[in-house]
């Protein structure tokens, strides 16, 4: 009779081994899925607070230069678009000036005279939907708006021709929320809550 093959030592082990190996390295990619995943920090999202019509404010969103590319080819477009604002009116924010580019700035005022921006907006990056145009700002125009910027006398009478600007008659406007420290939540409050200031008036030429 013929014996049974004995089995050589260490055959069981070595057909174990392999699927152990490959158990341990998916269990350490699968741990390392892990801690990469939880990791990675989470995207920051921008709170807003808005002026006007918030429903105006679509996509997309174009850069100040963007825009003005976009004039190359047409004399009034209707847009909503990203620029920091340059400076605001110191009487009652009803006007601002945005930079697009390094060389051009555009006057911002508001439909119907409807809503205010924040005095105190200057460097806050706007986004801002609206009709952009080139328009003639009279000499009367310009000597106000020096006034409302807190200009001297002498540059408000050194204003004595009208000028071609590029103007934005916004319908809505949406700043960045603050950060507010405690103890300013009031001030900042009236400064960019601003419900409330749904005034009726002219469209502010």
């Amino acid at each position: 009779m013929t014996s049974a093959p004995k089995r050589r030592k260490g055959t069981y082990f070595c057909a174990v081994k392999p699927f152990i190996m490959r158990s341990l390295i998916a269990l350490s990619a699968a741990v390392l899925l892990m801690a990469s995943c939880t990791s990675q920090p989470a995207e920051e999202v921008v709170l807003y607070d808005y002026f006007g019509d918030s429903a105006a404010i679509g996509t997309p969103v174009l850069t100040g230069a963007e825009v003005l590319k976009q004039l190359e080819t047409s004399d009034s477009i209707w847009v909503t678009f990203q620029a920091p604002i340059q400076a605001v009116c110191q009487t009652k924010g009803c006007w601002m000036e945005v930079q697009l580019d390094s060389a051009t700035t555009a006057l911002v005022r508001f439909k119907d005279y409807g809503f205010f921006m924040p005095m105190d907006a200057s460097g806050e990056l706007a986004t801002i939907a609206g009709a952009v145009t080139k328009k003639e700002l009279s000499v009367e125009w310009l000597q106000e708006q020096a006034r409302d910027a807190n200009e001297p006398d002498s540059v408000v009478a050194a204003i004595t021709q009208p000028e071609i600007r590029l103007t934005v008659m916004a319908s809505g406007v949406a700043l960045p929320q603050r950060e507010v420290v405690e103890g300013e939540a009031t001030e900042a409050a009236g400064a960019h809550d601003h419900e409330g200031h749904d005034h009726e008036g002219h469209d502010h030429e």
